[in-house]
């Protein structure tokens, strides 16, 4: 599979086989890897203590920008402590080391992200796919007797049931892992994710990560109770990885704070993620209308695959088509707060066009 090249003109257009096109790409949902006061920090930390810390947060690589930025991940999500990794595929591991030695049993959601899925058979706890039906879910737990490890992502092209999963670990004493990677910055009142969104308590709850989704910049983390965290710090994963570069640690507190300091942005584009899946669905468009920036679409015959394709470059658009492993394709459109009402329409045309052509 040829995989596409694409750089960056400004915050909407990007250069692919020589040419300028307007972009629904990728995950960079409010463009702060390209914001001012992001810039600033990194520069800033650049000059002031260069790029790499020089070792694992155990060793010699331990710096006050990474306690900074933990400090600040926990205020920003109202938790008691937080663990912070190079990436979120890492945090992901880190946790399923601690919950290893415990005996506990997993239920994970069956589109949860391939770190999730990792760990988890790398652990080696039993394992099982959520029921769609929560009542089976119970049922099986009365059976084993054991505590459940509910996980999920907060956010996929659609929502998850997380007020039925808290009240399952909440019945049982259990755990609730939510990956709110995608969902940090674009749901809730706060951007603070699907947590806040559904109003979950933190009793149970542990929270995953990625900083290079929404906030633009990069690592992952581990945020909860004091006690799990803790753990997860004690971990192989965390003790034997280089330290996170500390102009990226600069660039997460930065988009943090821009974050804290705009509620107004989340705000606004949640309502026109909202009015945007309106139009489409109201064109026919079967997709669930829940104020998140990813379109999805999935079409099935090569043939109509690529009379989209054809339609989105003849108007200027990259045709964003993704095809992970083992998976099928699907068209995935993703907003940003920086796409004008413009740049929307013209995006909205071609999909109202193509679905009259059906």
């Amino acid at each position: 599979m040829e995989i596409p090249v694409l750089q960056p003109t400004d915050t909407v257009y990007i250069i692919w086989n020589k040419k300028k096109y307007l972009f629904f790409g990728g995950y960079d949902y409010h463009r702060l890897s390209q914001h001012s006061c992001v810039e600033t920090a990194v520069k800033d930390a650049l000059g002031t203590y260069g790029l790499n810390c020089g070792g694992s947060r155990v060793t010699t690589g331990n710096h006050p920008l990474h306690i900074k930025l933990e400090n600040t991940l926990s205020k920003f999500l109202t938790t008691e402590m937080t663990a912070l990794l190079p990436t979120g595929y890492m945090a992901n591991l880190a946790l399923f080391e601690v919950f290893a030695t415990k005996d506990i049993v997993c239920y994970y959601h069956p589109d949860c992200h391939p770190s999730l899925k990792a760990a988890i058979k790398m652990s080696g706890l039993a394992k099982h796919v959520i029921p769609e039906n929560i009542k089976d879910l119970d049922a099986h737990i009365q059976k084993h007797g054991k505590k459940p490890c509910i996980v999920t992502d907060g956010l996929y092209s659609y929502l998850p049931p997380l007020k039925e999963y808290a009240e399952i670990v909440e019945r049982y004493a259990g755990a609730l892992l939510v990956d709110e990677a995608h969902a940090i910055g674009i749901l809730g009142e706060h951007g603070r994710g699907a947590v806040e969104y559904f109003n979950i308590s933190k009793k149970h709850l542990l929270i995953t990560g990625s900083l290079s989704k929404a906030l633009g910049a990069a690592g992952g983390f581990v945020s909860g109770l004091t006690q799990c965290i803790e753990a997860v710090r004690e971990t192989d994963t965390y003790a034997a990885t280089s330290a996170l570069s500390l102009p990226l640690a600069a660039a997460g507190i930065a988009s943090l704070d821009y974050l804290r300091d705009n509620p107004i942005l989340i705000r606004n584009f949640q309502q026109r993620c909202l009015e945007t899946k309106q139009h489409l669905i109201d064109a026919g468009y079967d997709i669930p209308l829940i104020p998140s920036p990813v379109i999805s679409i999935f079409i099935s015959d090569t043939g109509r695959v690529n009379a989209l394709k054809h339609a989105l470059i003849n108007a200027g658009i990259y045709p964003s088509f993704i095809h992970y492993p083992e998976k099928p394709g699907y068209f995935r459109f993703a907003l940003s707060s920086a796409h004008s009402k413009a740049d929307i329409s013209c995006l909205l045309e071609v999909l109202r066009n193509f679905r009259n052509t059906l």
